[in-house]
């Protein structure tokens, strides 16, 4: 009689706990899932800037940059601006040739001018932020005038080098304001560089010495690299 109590309550705890039983249920909030996979891109306030590169002073460039979204992710950036040569640091503005002592070479205004393309590679932006990497194809022109110190020879010379060089630029574009950018850029490559000196010379013409001009052209290939920061101010669409 007791076994039967016993089995009867066995049978009827039994019953209850299932009757009272829940399944675990795991619930999984796709919505905030979703939005963690697919960051929104953040979108520009400004779709261009115009920029300075002060540091190009030191290699005699004044530097106007020009930079503009052409797709999400990438941008056109150019440059332009005159150039002086053999600028000075509070001396005389002009060199001395030190093996050939009555030939001047003065400053001269010369070009310089830029065309590269920027892609931004990082996910939760648009081009002209953050990060980028860039080719860029660089021409410059630096001008010279020679001059006889001598007294010698009235007319003057001019002479010139030509650096046309290709780049690969690695950079990051950080805006301080909503409309006051600074660009970091680095990069190397390589260019060709041509350049046209004059020096004085003399001759033995009618049996008699007299001064003249002797030009010298000069062309060789180098790696070069550059390194700066732009300063810039961007605008939305016109």
């Amino acid at each position: 009689m007791n076994s039967l109590k016993t089995i009867c309550s066995v049978v009827l705890l039994m019953a209850t706990v299932s009757a009272y039983a829940q399944d675990e249920v795991v619930i999984i909030d796709r919505k905030n899932y979703k939005q963690s996979r697919d960051r929104t891109i953040k979108k520009n306030d400004n779709i261009q800037v115009v920029k300075f590169s002060p540091f190009q002073l030191l290699a005699g460039e004044i530097n106007i940059g020009y930079e503009r979204q052409i797709s999400k992710k990438g941008s056109i950036d150019l440059e332009f601006g005159p150039t002086i040569s053999n600028i000075g640091f509070g001396f005389n503005n002009h060199f001395i040739d030190p093996f050939n002592p009555s030939a001047i070479e003065k400053s001269a205004l010369g070009f310089v001018a830029a065309v590269g393309y920027r892609f931004y590679p990082l996910d939760e932006t648009e081009a002209l932020n953050r990060f980028y990497v860039s080719p860029v194809l660089k021409f410059k022109l630096m001008n010279t005038t020679f001059e006889d110190g001598s007294g010698i020879l009235a007319d003057t010379q001019r002479g010139s080098r030509t650096m046309t060089n290709f780049f690969f630029n690695f950079g990051y574009q950080m805006w301080l304001a909503k409309s006051f950018s600074l660009d970091f850029f680095a990069g190397f490559g390589i260019g060709l560089h041509q350049e046209t000196r004059f020096h004085t010379t003399q001759v033995f013409k009618d049996n008699a010495w007299v001064n003249e001009w002797a030009e010298t052209n000069n062309s060789w290939a180098q790696y070069v690299g550059n390194i700066g920061i732009k300063i810039g101010l961007g605008s939305g669409a016109n």
